[in-house]
């Protein structure tokens, strides 16, 4: 499989180093530690107690929530090309799966390589939670884009901006079998972080992982 086969040419420490996530933290001493059930519950109240009150949950809080080891199953629309597995445990992202990420978002005209930022990861995520996704996959439209790619793009579409985010592998975009894209657009919105637009013509929404702003629709109940 090419996929794999350029995984093993490019290395696994290539684009990343383990970098704890935002979340990791020393471990409680052992007469404070709470049972995982225990924490599960009440994460997953305070969840359902800021949905209830209307309340912005970021990815961090939902996925702290709900707790445990983070997975993602994607599919590369351009090459066909999947990941599905987990990429962040036990307080740490995942090397192996982060570069495997890597490789499946690349620039697939180029065939350039770039660092996605795994806040992006996250953000998936926890819109898959929002949306009881389970396993289902995400498919991904766009990821990153070398310069000359993007300048190209950018040519030929004014929906295309000049230093789109997806130059910084900051950016994707994205679709769901069977979802509603006003539904996915609005669960976007709703983590609160980030970039979001709405693309109904080409079928995708956008998100990145740069300043909070929306664009292409306006957040609704559909």
């Amino acid at each position: 499989m090419a996929f794999e086969r350029l995984f093993r040419r490019v290395g696994a420490n290539a684009f990343t180093s383990q970098v704890p996530s935002v979340e990791a933290c020393p471990a409680n001493p052992p007469d404070t530690v709470t049972s995982r059930r225990g924490f599960l519950s009440a994460g997953l109240g305070l969840a359902a107690a800021a949905i209830a009150t209307g309340a912005v949950m970021t990815p961090g809080d939902v996925l702290a929530a709900v707790g445990g080891p983070r997975r993602l199953s994607l599919r590369n629309m351009n090459t066909g090309e999947k990941f599905s597995s987990v990429y962040w445990r036990d307080g740490y992202y995942v090397q192996d799966s982060l570069q495997k990420l890597n490789i499946l978002l690349r620039d697939h005209r180029a065939n350039e390589v770039h660092r996605i930022d795994p806040q992006l990861f996250d953000l998936l995520s926890a819109m898959g939670q929002r949306m009881s996704l389970g396993g289902s996959e995400i498919q991904i439209v766009s990821a990153y884009r070398a310069p000359r790619t993007n300048a190209m793009r950018a040519a030929e579409s004014r929906g295309v901006a000049q230093n789109s985010f997806h130059i910084q592998g900051m950016a994707l975009d994205i679709r769901l079998p069977g979802r509603d894209l006003k539904g996915i657009f609005n669960t976007a919105v709703s983590m609160g972080e980030g970039g979001v637009g709405f693309y109904r013509r080409s079928g995708f929404v956008h998100v990145d992982t740069g300043p909070v702003r929306t664009w292409g629709a306006k957040k609704t109940r559909a």
